[in-house]
């Protein structure tokens, strides 16, 4: 069975967005089904070149080259305010301004963002449609495939697979307008909710990654058409050849790893580690807090004044490639993962990096959705524990017990459900049986 997987985030790109198409497209073939893929060549995001060795190489991977409207707008404002920035002399004091003018740029370029519909990457999506169809041409398949966000990848999936004449699979690793991330402005909501509408109604299968985010997409799809809870993973391969960095004596580590997206956000959590400092001024000298990836510049203000504050406790690495990552994971003494949100519009959040921490063997403190899906799998697996993200006196509490020794005992085997080649293999049979009633095969 041959299957066209439209994915904007696919190798060499890098981040976390690439995990799921990057392993799927791996272990498929050993479930008979073969993939072709067709991503993005962008400079504008995190790239991991280590990746492409996991690329099978009987598959043709089509890259097509886009840099979105937003990269070009931050690049020429760059720009512009390089070419006007002031030559100061010794002794010559700047008027304000700055801030104001910080202001303005990103009320323009949500605006503009506004404006691209559905987001930033339908320039990209309109290059698809026309070198799928000639790709079908030299070589036909039995199934389209995309993964979203960008939702610009499922319009363009849609359309090549009613051109084409196959059954198309949608695979939403996040919801779109129930996003707890979602910030479009009112205006946009009511299109954006009738193409989803209009996405979900053409599907003939959907996949996504809780059981929450499926019951709230089964609502929406036609009769009969199967929505699947495929859940992200980690891959028991990447473990076998990753080596936790050297740890430094006498200290309690927690890692974060990979990017503050949205709403989530590392504020709660040091300010429960500044609590933790006020209650036990002897705990600054043994924690340190390490976050790996892209923080995000926002929370530049803030992590500068912590560090000021608590010098030496937190470190940001930035971005690396995904086995540096891993063996930073391996090191830590707990780890961080931050969802945010309320409770009810993060229920159903379950990211990729959860199944890794949880493969790492090493306690997870959760902040945000203390209730949610990843909450339940933490108390399932005695693998952690989940605290809401605006409470930092229970933050400060619980790393006072953690750093004390009373701290959970996760279970390695209890991630083995999770492996990345099992979870392919039902994604397998899943696109088998969408594709034989798709021709009333039943």
């Amino acid at each position: 069975m041959r299957v066209l997987m439209l994915a904007y985030f696919y190798p060499p790109l890098g981040g976390a967005g690439v995990q799921r198409s990057l392993k799927f497209s791996k272990y498929l073939p050993e479930f008979g089904i073969t993939p072709s893929i067709i991503s993005a060549d962008s400079s504008a995001y995190t790239q991991d070149s280590s990746l492409l060795a996991e690329v099978p190489a009987e598959i043709e991977v089509l890259r097509l080259r886009h840099t979105p409207m937003m990269a070009r707008l931050l690049s020429l404002a760059r720009r512009h305010a390089r070419a006007r920035a002031p030559t100061v002399s010794r002794g010559t004091v700047q008027s304000g301004g700055g801030a104001t003018v910080g202001r303005w740029r990103d009320r323009a370029l949500r605006a503009v963002g506004a404006l691209q519909f559905p987001d930033d990457k339908v320039a990209w999506s309109r290059q698809v449609v026309p070198a799928a169809l000639r790709l079908i041409e030299q070589t036909p398949i039995d199934l389209v495939y995309s993964s979203a966000p960008p939702v610009s990848a499922h319009l363009a999936a849609m359309q090549v697979a009613h051109r084409a004449r196959v059954p198309w699979v949608a695979d939403f690793r996040d919801l779109w307008t129930e996003n707890p991330a979602y910030s479009a402005p009112r205006w946009r909501r009511a299109l954006d909710r009738r193409l989803e509408s209009r996405l979900l109604a053409a599907a003939d299968g959907i996949v996504t990654v809780s059981e929450h985010l499926a019951a709230a997409l089964a609502e929406r799809v036609k009769p009969g058409v199967p929505v699947l809870n495929i859940p992200n993973g980690y891959d028991e391969a990447d473990f076998a050849g990753a080596t936790a960095r050297e740890r430094e004596p006498g200290k309690f580590c927690i890692v974060h790893a990979g990017t503050f997206y949205g709403h989530q956000s590392p504020v709660s959590f040091l300010r429960g580690v500044e609590r933790l400092f006020e209650d036990e001024p002897e705990a600054r000298e043994r924690l340190r807090i390490r976050f790996v990836g892209n923080v995000g510049s926002r929370f530049d203000p803030f992590l500068t004044s912590f560090e000021r504050r608590a010098p030496g406790v937190l470190e940001r690495i930035g971005h690396v490639q995904h086995h540096r990552a891993l063996a930073e994971i391996l090191a830590a003494d707990a780890l961080l993962l931050v969802i945010g949100g309320d409770s009810e519009s993060a229920a159903g959040v379950m990211t990729g990096k959860l199944f890794e921490y949880l493969r790492a063997g090493r306690p997870i403190l959760l902040l945000g959705a203390p209730n949610g899906e990843a909450a339940q799998l933490l108390r399932r697996t005695g693998a952690g524990e989940a605290l809401d993200h605006d409470e930092p006196s229970h933050i400060a509490a619980l790393l006072s017990r953690w750093m004390a020794g009373d701290m959970p005992r996760p279970v390695l085997e209890s991630a083995a459900a999770y492996e990345r080649r099992a979870l392919a293999g039902r994604l397998g049979e899943f696109l088998g049986a969408v594709h034989d009633r798709f021709h009333g095969r039943d």
